[in-house]
């Protein structure tokens, strides 16, 4: 930095020779600052939002002959965390995108609790989503052909899938007609229990069946939803008194025994109608998980079940606004 001792002309004697002091040129409208100025540019553009540290959690739906994929929540050992939302790091789902969801980007495919497949990432971009909008990646992909016809994924980033994780005998059980009885003799039980309005034809009102296998040697799970006075959509059914029950048992010598429900009633907790979308033990710690997609008026959300000695439990639903949030696929 130069500093200006002087503004007049003077002439100073130092050490028997004559120094000219000289003032510094007048200053000039508009122009340019000095290469030494303390300007020297545009300000720093703003870091790009953080992106995870651990693992992510895809979602996937079928659509044709390609598959969507979009990031639930992050995985950090068993432990769950939500994503930046956009709305607190403006930019975050475009970062993401076009750092995580590259085109070339190799996915691992999960159906029925075993790994069925691969995915490459074909383009990526920015929609609507499960509670907000989301970065997404579609792709073609390929399938063990017990997995031909499933429609709901669950993927990890190939650097991020762990342990390999290949294809057991016995996924994939077909849905028969003890599956369906089983789904409504436990449905009876939990309208029971939970003191709940009698449907006029139970098996009327089951929106929802999926039949899962936990283990290669493990008998069939099954998994239903019902619906009184409503719809598993995402719609308003208009009526306080509207309620989805959800129920899970395991096959025990011969009978299916209610393992977990999820009875939500529209007037006392809004709506909240969960289906079974895939499971599988993504965490690694050899208990598995089940995700769940919940419909609201508005919106819809992931939750997820754990078994922990011998019990399912309710770990995670994401805090999402029902009423605001898009709906996604």
């Amino acid at each position: 930095m130069i500093l200006a001792l002087a503004t007049g002309c003077d002439n100073v004697e130092w050490g028997g020779a004559s120094v000219a002091l000289q003032p510094p040129p007048p200053a000039t409208v508009g122009a340019a600052p000095a290469e030494d100025s303390l300007q020297t540019g545009e300000p720093d553009a703003p870091p790009p939002p953080p992106l995870p540290e651990g693992a992510v959690l895809y979602a996937g739906t079928r659509s044709g002959a390609s598959v969507t994929l979009r990031p639930l929540f992050e995985l950090r050992g068993d432990t769950i965390v939500e994503l930046t939302d956009e709305a607190e790091a403006p930019g975050y789902n475009a970062h993401y995108a076009a750092t995580l969801l590259a085109p070339g980007t190799e996915f691992t495919l999960f159906a029925d609790g075993v790994r069925v497949g691969t995915l490459v990432a074909e383009s990526a971009g920015v929609d609507a989503g499960w509670c907000r909008p989301t970065p997404s990646v579609q792709g073609v992909p390929e399938l063990v052909p017990a997995a031909a016809s499933a429609t709901r994924f669950l993927a990890l980033a190939r650097t991020d899938e762990g342990a390999a994780r290949t294809h057991a005998a016995g996924a994939f059980p077909a849905v028969a007609a003890s599956h369906r009885e089983g789904s409504r003799l436990m449905a009876q039980t939990a309208i029971m229990r939970e003191s709940a309005l009698w449907p006029d034809d139970l098996s009327a009102a089951r929106a929802d069946l999926a039949v899962t296998r936990l283990a290669p040697d493990e008998p069939p799970t099954v998994a239903a939803t019902f619906m009184f006075r409503d719809r598993l959509a995402v719609e308003d059914p208009g009526t306080p008194v509207a309620y989805s029950l959800f129920v899970l048992g395991t096959e025990t010598e011969g009978r299916y025994l209610l393992d977990y429900t999820w009875y939500r009633r529209v007037g006392d907790a809004a709506k909240g109608a969960p289906r079974f979308f895939q499971q599988f033990d993504w965490d690694g710690d050899e208990r598995p998980e089940v995700l769940l997609e919940v419909m609201g008026t508005a919106s819809r959300w992931p939750a997820v079940l754990e078994l922990d000695d011998g019990e399912w439990e309710l770990v995670y639903e994401a805090g999402c606004s029902a009423e605001t949030a898009p709906t996604g696929e």
